[in-house]
């Protein structure tokens, strides 16, 4: 410990210098920092599911699409003003990059005939008369496949769809297609003032989302740097001070983030937080440091005396508070979901990095200033009264602390259990997006949920055209109408069935399916000779006849109910096909079952995380009774914040569960230094009262300050552009200020009950 302080002393200046030289080889790396902003990283890769969704894709690659919404004013999609949009944008759609065709009520066409509902071009609509377009609105809402799927069911509200030339677009295929489209868009709305017009699609989302993540690196860091920046200048009175824990917090930042981009690691909706987390844990490493400095400055001692006197306190905590942090952010690569894999290796990476800055280079920024800086003290120091009124509690009121502490817990442990999971990926948009207007509309007109995909194989070649398999598939549609939730359900067989009746001039009774192969077959062939595009063979078979889709749409549900719902499918399913194999080839079905996987994967890395951070501070307490004493306060500060929650709200989004699981990090910064300033006093003879005195007196305001700074620099998050960051905000802020109060009152109390012996000679290392 004597060599490496005097080594930090001596040579302050090569190690600012290398520090320096060493940050501007990685800030090269900024540059190629990337974002990646698909809903792929959100899904756990755990899940068996994600294969069978993946072959469902490379079966049926299908078109990329971007849709439009057109919700008049007067609440008719079936009147002039509306009608006049949506020709519009048929006559304007190819301004979109590799746009292929379009399709809504304007052209729709039945897939077993000619029918249609506007037989006049669409120059002359205008001349249908009112009447005419109700009688169309009436037919178009009878229509199975335009109700509910391009028309509202109160007709006020109509989706029109472009299909692009490609399954896949590449990042700059995206973005021309998505600035593209929003162009397009405020061109319709500028001439259509009486219709609101919205649009959505996967390039606009991802669009959006990488706005909304640029926005809040861009204006909310600076925030959080200024504010945390501001908070410590006014509580060391000194600028000077600030200004040094500010040059580390930035550089913690650029070593990370230039990290990132040399190795190529680019930031997601969930790892864009992680620089946020990275300053405030930067500051408090540099405000302990900083603030024990200080008070052996007050009380005389020399810059270097001092600083030698401040490492010799710091090392051990500080160090020790990292390593644990590491643990806790490192626990999340658990979890098998890129987004928060990534966030966690991102997090620990700069605690890794402010940990090491701190020790080394905060030092020689703080050795350059002014002899005088710092000096400079407040009448009545707010963080000293703060720390002998908690003195004072726990010496009168230990006890009873912790009887309350005790009785809290109890309480709050089944209140915590009943947080349950929703996953909404919509609390990934950015509410000042276009894409918010869009799912807002829609949601509230179409009154319709999520399409279920399935494949059912029959694992041999032209296995799909067996006429025993389509009718039994059909039995199987039928039972599947009949289930509460559904409204819609479409296959191969209702094609088939559609066809025949055609060909049997329309006759109701011919709407089955025919009982020889071969006449299944040609009506195959049949139709493909004049299939539509918007209705296509190959939407509903592959390519040896082999796999046919099953389409479920659902009416509007919420995640529990969507699983419970394909739990009776995949019974009722084995059941009436045992012989056949189902495929599960809905995102939408991964992502409700996400919420699970997730839960489970962060509450495995939180046990190992408290575990292995346990482990950490017995082994650097040298204490087996200490590091399990040190459980409690760590543990305690997520059980109340998350049982508060479970009474006041009860529902969270599986990615703020990380907080639960991190939480152990970022809260044992404190219980470290509070139980190393103790330890060394009772090692040097002092009681338990007067250690504890100790421990408060220096560690303290130190710790009041940081958890100052952690909690408002989270409270910008409440300015983030996403409902995830705001609610993340709301439950970090709590925890952090819990874990305050319960290492300034509980944790004292629990050690004068439990620690009664007048003195004990531990070994320090």
């Amino acid at each position: 410990m004597q060599a490496f302080v005097d080594t930090v002393v001596q040579r302050r200046s090569a190690l600012l210098v290398l520090a320096l030289l060493f940050s501007l080889l990685l800030a090269a790396g900024i540059p190629r920092t990337g974002f990646d902003t698909s809903l792929g990283v959100l899904l756990t890769r755990s899940d068996p599911w994600l294969a069978e969704r993946d072959r469902m894709l490379a079966e049926f690659p299908g078109q990329s699409e971007i849709s439009f919404a057109f919700e008049p004013a007067n609440g008719d999609v079936f009147t002039h003003p509306a009608l006049a949009a949506m020709v519009d944008l048929s006559q304007n759609y190819r301004q979109i990059p590799l746009a292929s065709g379009m399709n809504s009520i304007l052209a729709w066409q039945s897939p077993y005939g000619d029918d249609t509902f506007f037989e006049k071009p669409l120059a002359q609509l205008f001349t249908y008369t009112d009447a005419e377009l109700q009688e169309r609105r009436a037919r178009a809402l009878q229509e199975p496949f335009v109700a509910g799927i391009l028309l509202a069911p109160e007709g006020d509200l109509t989706l029109a769809s472009i299909r692009l030339g490609t399954a896949s677009l590449s990042d700059e295929q995206r973005r021309s297609t998505a600035e593209a489209t929003l162009a397009l868009r405020d061109e319709l709305q500028a001439r259509h003032p009486e219709v609101a017009i919205h649009v959505s699609s996967e390039a606009l989302y991802e669009l959006s989302t990488r706005q909304a993540m640029l926005d809040d690196l861009f204006y909310l860091l600076p925030l959080v740097i200024l504010l945390c920046n501001a908070i410590i200048c006014y509580s060391f009175r000194s600028l000077l001070l600030g200004g040094c824990i500010l040059g580390v917090s930035l550089l913690a930042i650029v070593l990370t983030v230039g990290t990132l981009g040399w190795l190529g690691v680019r930031f997601n909706t969930v790892s864009v937080m992680a620089p946020l987390v990275v300053v405030t844990i930067a500051v408090a490493n540099s405000v302990h440091l900083v603030s024990i400095f200080r008070q052996k400055r007050l009380v005389g001692l020399p810059p270097l005396d001092a600083m030698r006197n401040s490492l010799h306190f710091n090392v051990r905590p500080v160090s020790l508070a990292a390593l644990t942090t590491i643990v806790g952010f490192g626990s999340l690569n658990l979890a098998t979901a890129p987004a928060v894999s990534s966030f966690g290796s991102v997090v620990a990476l700069g605690v890794l990095y402010a940990w090491v800055l701190s020790l080394l280079v905060l030092p020689g920024l703080v050795l350059l200033l002014p002899a005088r800086a710092g000096l400079r003290v407040a009448q009545q120091p707010l963080l000293g009264q703060l720390t002998l009124r908690s003195r004072a509690l726990v010496h009168r009121h230990g006890g009873v602390i912790l009887w309350v502490t005790a009785l809290l817990t109890l309480l709050a442990l089944p209140l915590s259990l009943r947080n349950s999971t929703d996953f909404d990926r919509g609390a990934f948009v950015n509410e000042d997006s276009p894409l918010h207007d869009y799912v807002t509309a829609v949601g509230a007109r179409m009154a319709r949920g999520a399409q279920l995909v399935y494949g059912i194989d029959t694992q041999t070649p032209d296995g799909v055209v067996d006429p025993q398999f389509l009718q039994r598939v059909d039995a199987f549609a039928q039972w599947l109408r009949e289930q509460e939730g559904v409204a819609q359900v479409a296959s191969l067989v209702e094609l088939v069935k559609g066809v025949n009746q055609v060909i049997n001039e329309n006759q109701p009774e011919f709407a089955l399916i025919p009982d020889e192969r071969s006449v299944i077959e040609d009506h195959l062939f049949n139709y493909q000779t004049v299939q539509v595009s918007s209705f296509t063979l190959d939407n509903f078979i592959n390519a040896d006849y082999s796999l046919i889709r099953l389409l479920v749409g659902t009416e509007s549900m919420n995640n529990q109910a969507i699983l419970d719902l394909n739990e009776r499918i995949g019974a009722e399913f084995a059941r009436q096909l045992p012989e056949y194999a189902l495929l599960h080839g809905s995102s939408t079905l991964i992502f409700a079952r996400m919420d699970r996987a997730v839960t489970l994967e962060l509450l495995e890395g939180y046990v190992l995380s408290l575990l292995l951070i346990t482990l950490a501070v017995v082994v650097g307490m040298r204490s087996l009774r200490y590091g399990l004493l040190s459980m409690l306060p760590n543990l305690l500060p997520a059980v109340l914040v998350f049982g508060a929650w479970g009474l006041l709200v009860g529902s969270i989004d599986p990615f703020v569960m990380m907080l639960f699981s991190i939480s152990i990090g970022l809260v044992v910064d404190d219980t470290v230094h509070i139980l190393s300033s103790y330890q060394s006093s009772r090692v040097q003879g002092r009681s338990p009262r007067e250690a504890v005195e100790q421990a408060l007196e220096k560690a303290g305001p130190a710790l009041i300050l940081t958890t100052t700074v952690m909690a408002v620099g989270t409270c910008v998050l409440m300015a983030a552009s996403t409902l995830y960051f705001q609610q993340a905000a709301m439950l970090l802020v709590p925890i952090v200020v819990v874990a305050l109060v319960l290492d300034l009152l509980f944790f004292p109390a629990l050690l004068l009950r439990l620690d009664r012996a007048p003195s004990a000679r531990e070994q320090l290392p």
